[in-house]
């Protein structure tokens, strides 16, 4: 939608129809598709939409304050649930269910917000979770490799049945599922915010019943604090309806900031592996950060690619991201050469599923990077590698069945 917005940017006729096709859409991305711009045109929608946002806002937030009070509360009771097993303790009941509670939550909202109705899709959204939710609570109570790398991948599953229903199933049009990204950046942004204020508000309210003599931490914190965690989620989804200048505005800043930065220290990184001499197949712990740091390189490639507008400076960021993803392929080959090195001593669950996550990131990469850099150095348009990332996410999802539901039955449990 932003990409015809900007086409049609002087076409009154075009941006009527584009209107009409779809408000929320439209209402969503002009602003961004006309920032910098200053014409008669431009003006009149801008002040159209105000009044458009104004009239819907007001009407619908009573409506979803109620609805979030009670999604609220729903959520805080399965977070208690515990108490019902008696043969699950408290920590493990939540390692196991607690993603699924505040993605679950999340899910349902989108459901409602998107009226999404008809029994055949409620089906292809509640499925997944009540396969996923009792095949994790039904793995062995004593930990494992398999078990931990179930619960670790857990809300990766779930993330995309919350894509699903924030899409509203259109997974394969490429403008919504770059919203929807754009959207999680967001939600990362409004989440972490609230978990600030509440950090601050439960270390005050701690901190005075302590002075009184009362020690309440434990307490607060089973009971308040980690509902709170559950339901913050739902809460932020709800906050950036009601005030959508404040994140959007924030998200884009973040990710400007953050590229050159990650670069900086992806650089410095691969000098620090060259010159250091380490043998990498023997550094376990190397692997395990590498690969979080692979998942953080991605997250900030999508989501930067998801925030690139039309400004003067969108060139030299699809550049950084070239580099960015070209530094991290090379990263990326280092790491493959120390896990198949490993290989020689066996499969374990935890060699696996580093050595898959880091093939998948390695094929995601090599896939970006002939269109990043024509993108950055050619001049030609960034749609084809949003539309590779659209295409590719899918295999993500597949990995996360197979680390899942498949590990724990070829490892057999074994540490």
């Amino acid at each position: 939608m932003k990409k015809q917005i900007t086409q049609s940017i002087n076409d009154p006729e075009a941006l009527e129809m584009l209107f009409r096709k779809d408000k929320g859409c439209f209402t969503l991305e002009f602003p961004e598709a006309s920032a910098g711009i200053e014409t008669d045109l431009v003006r009149f929608w801008q002040i159209r939409l105000k009044k458009e946002t104004a009239g819907y806002k007001n009407q619908p937030i009573k409506t979803d304050l109620g609805t979030l009070a009670i999604l609220s509360i729903v959520i805080a009771l399965l977070v208690k649930a515990h108490l019902i097993f008696g043969s699950m303790t408290m920590e493990d009941f939540w390692g196991r269910n607690l993603p699924t509670i505040a993605l679950a939550g999340l899910t349902v909202w989108f459901v409602m917000k998107k009226r999404i109705t008809g029994v055949k899709n409620i089906l292809l959204l509640a499925l997944p979770v009540i396969v996923l939710t009792t095949f994790i609570n039904l793995l062995p109570v004593k930990l494992c490799d398999t078990t931990i790398l179930a619960f670790i991948h857990a809300p990766l599953f779930l993330w995309f049945i919350f894509g699903l229903a924030w899409v509203s199933f259109q997974f394969t049009n490429t403008t919504k599922v770059s919203a929807f990204i754009r959207f999680n950046g967001e939600l990362v942004t409004m989440y972490g915010l609230l978990c600030i204020a509440g950090a601050i508000l439960s270390g005050m309210t701690i901190s005075l019943f302590a002075i009184i003599g009362m020690e309440i931490g434990e307490f607060y914190m089973q009971n308040i604090g980690i509902i709170g965690l559950a339901v913050f989620p739902v809460v932020a989804a709800w906050l950036i309806d009601v005030y959508p200048d404040i994140t959007s505005r924030i998200a884009p800043i973040i990710a400007r900031i953050f590229t050159p930065l990650v670069l900086l220290l992806t650089i410095v990184y691969l000098i620090a592996i060259t010159i250091s001499g380490i043998d990498l197949s023997k550094n376990r712990d190397f692997l395990i950060i590498f690969n979080l740091l692979l998942l953080g390189v991605m997250v900030i490639i999508v989501f930067s690619l998801s925030e690139l507008d039309k400004s003067n400076i969108r060139k030299l960021n699809v550049i950084l991201l070239f580099l960015l993803a070209a530094v991290t392929l090379i990263i990326d080959l280092f790491a493959l050469s120390a896990i198949i090195s490993r290989l020689s001593e066996g499969f374990t669950p935890n060699r696996t599923v580093v050595l898959l996550s880091n093939i998948l990131v390695l094929i995601n990469l090599l896939l970006i990077l002939p269109d990043l850099f024509l993108a950055g150095f050619r001049g030609k348009p960034i749609d084809r590698v949003e539309k590779i990332i659209t295409m590719y996410l899918p295999v993500y999802f597949l990995y996360s069945i197979v680390v899942i539901f498949v590990f724990p039955f070829i490892f057999d449990y074994h540490i």
